[in-house]
This record gives C-alpha cells, structure tokens and sequence, in this order.
C-alpha cells in the first residue's frame, strides 16, 4: 500500500496506544490497514510498525503490503521533525510498536525519547544503514548545537576559501558525519527498505517471503534514479548552493560541488541570522550566478532565506524545492524522481566546473 492511500484517522495498533490517544483525544498519526478506513471496529492484523516520518512510513508500507500496519508520528507535509515536540500518545504508539523505524542522529530524537520506556522493541534506525552501506557514520546532533566548530570555522565567510579538501574533486568529501538527511541517500532507503523486511519477516515468519520480495522491488524502483545520477556525474563537477543541507546526500551523489558558505549554513541550521559577510556571499553566489542552482527548504523558509531566494530568481538560478517530509498524495519513489527529473532540468545549459573524466 502507498503513502497515497493512507488513512488519515488512528488505526488500534496495541491496548497502550490506544488507552493513551484516547485519553489524549488523539493522536496525530497516520495509519493503514483499517478495513472500513474509519479506524472504528478496525483490528489491525499482523505486525504493528510505527516510523517517526511520512517518508520512513512509506518505505515501511511498500515492504509491508497488506501484511502490517504502518503508522507515522509526523504526517504533516509542513512539520519539522527537528522541532517536533511528541504527545504522550506518540509515545505509547512508539513503545508499543512490533517495530519502528527513524532517522537517528537526533534528527527525531522524540523517538528515543519514547524508546527509553519500551522493552526490547526492534528498530531500525536509517543513520545505520547509511554507515553500513558507505562506511560513514553520522555524528549524532542537538539541534540546538549541532554544529561544533570544527565543522564551520570563524573566518568561513567568503565562498573561494569555504570547500577545499570537502569539496575537493579528487576525494569528493563532502562532510558527509555532518548531514543527518540520509533518506536523501538512494541507497540507504533501499537499504531501510532491506531492514525493514529482515525484521517483520522474523516477526511475521509466514509473509517473510513477501516482505523480503516487497523490499527488492522497491529497490529496483529506485534504480533509474541512480542512472540519472551517474549521468549527470560523468558530465562533470556542477556548483550549487543550498540554504540548508536537506538534499546533500543526493547531490553529493552526482559529485556536485557545494559552494554554499559554510557560515550560512551554519547560521540558517542553528536558528540564527547569518553574518553581514556570509550573506553577502550567498548573495553574490547568486547574482553572479556562479551555481548552476539553488536547493531550497520549503519546508523551513525564513526571511534570509526568501531573500537568496528572490536573488537567485532574479539572475535566472533555477530553484529545486525539497522538503523534509514526503508532499501529501505522493511516494518516496515518485517524490525522489520529482527531485532528481528537477535537478536534470536545472542543469540543462549549465557548465560544469571540471570536465567529466574524473
């Protein structure tokens, strides 16, 4: 079952949740597998899963199938996850879940908040997976101090100085420790995907087989993404700034080059207003249009960034908008060629900064 057909009223997953929403009034969840799609007289058969976002609900629905329940804490296409502050409901749905899946990294910390007070519940935790197929761990972050010093230094103002060995064309480090966003990763969703049908098939020994079989089907559905990636990656190096590292996995992907003040970043990630000399730099990034685009944040919009915005349209940057959380009435596979049939756009015309024989 997709994202797309979700039912948009509480499914009963265990007496706890229930007890708890209903005490509540509620909680804010999306689920499937209620019969009549009212939740009323529903029971919900098989393995009761519960994923911090829509976008870790969806991947979980296309390995579970018919088979389990799904529900996700954060349906809201406009919530932040970094802010989003759990209901005592939330909570029970997450420790009474027969598995749950999240980000890591403390971009959802409100999961292990909850799974301090849950017995022995399976997880499966995206930042693993993208350590288990890169080999490069995530730094696990505060948002209110997430980005130490070493990461961003004092005089990282203008953009000639900010990317050296990062963005370097030879080792393509792109600080990947630093960027929580994994599900932007191709690889580790499907490698999610993967997990997922691990643990629900030593739950649910009976459909193991399905789930096993709906985990590799999303991952071939992934696929051509992953060519149109490589092509733009043998075209050569393409600079883009970002007002916030959402899609960075994506990009790096391609061996785009972030030319994004590191101090910008920095300020827009911490809350605070960027310096007079970063934003000055951004701007100029822009107006001279010296990226091929700009990856926006809808989903966080602030006035600083409303104004690079307006810059890089008025000097004819193209834009590509990403959000945090999956748009209402669409998939993770649909969602992710939107992005990437977007980008392919944004670059038609565009000169790389380096040739493609690297």
């Amino acid at each position: 079952m997709s994202s797309s057909s979700l039912s948009r009223t509480p499914l009963p997953a265990r007496a706890a949740a229930i007890a708890a929403a209903a005490l509540l009034g509620g909680a804010v969840l999306t689920a499937c597998g209620s019969e009549d799609g009212s939740g009323e007289g529903a029971t919900a058969t098989g393995p009761t899963v519960v994923a911090s976002t829509s976008v870790y609900a969806d991947i979980a629905e296309q390995v579970a199938g018919d088979n389990a329940t799904v529900e996700a804490v954060i349906s809201d296409p406009a919530a932040d996850p970094h802010s989003y502050e759990a209901s005592p409901a939330d909570a029970a749905a997450v420790s009474g879940a027969d598995l749950v899946v999240y980000n890591g990294a403390g971009y959802d910390s409100f999961v292990d908040r909850a799974l301090e007070n849950a017995a022995d519940v399976p997880v499966v935790r995206a930042v693993d997976e993208y350590e288990r197929v890169t080999g490069e761990s995530i730094a696990e972050h505060s948002h209110g101090d997430e980005h130490g010093s070493d990461d961003h230094g004092a005089d990282e103002h203008g953009h000639d100085d900010d990317h050296g060995a990062e963005d370097g064309h030879d080792g393509h480090d792109h600080a990947s420790d630093t960027n929580e966003h994994v599900w932007f990763s191709l690889p580790t969703a499907a490698a999610v995907a993967e997990r997922v049908a691990e643990e629900l098939a030593a739950i649910d020994e009976e459909n193991a087989e399905e789930y096993r079989e709906n985990a590799d089907r999303f991952a071939d559905s992934l696929a051509p993404l992953e060519t149109e990636l490589d092509a733009i990656h043998d075209r050569g190096h393409f600079p883009y700034a970002q007002t916030e590292r959402v899609g960075a996995h994506l990009f790096d992907a391609a061996h785009m080059v972030d030319l994004t003040p590191r101090g910008f970043l920095a300020s827009i990630e911490d809350d605070t207003d960027p310096s007079a000399a970063d934003l000055s730099a951004m701007l100029d990034l822009m107006g001279e249009r010296e990226v091929a685009f700009l990856a926006f944040n809808t989903q966080t919009e602030t006035t600083v960034t409303a104004r690079v915005r307006d810059a890089a349209e008025s000097a004819d940057v193209a834009v590509v908008d990403l959000t945090e959380t999956l748009p209402e009435g669409t998939d993770y596979t649909t969602w992710m060629t939107g992005i990437v049939d977007s980008l392919s756009s944004a670059l038609d015309g565009a000169t790389p900064v380096a040739d493609g024989g690297h």
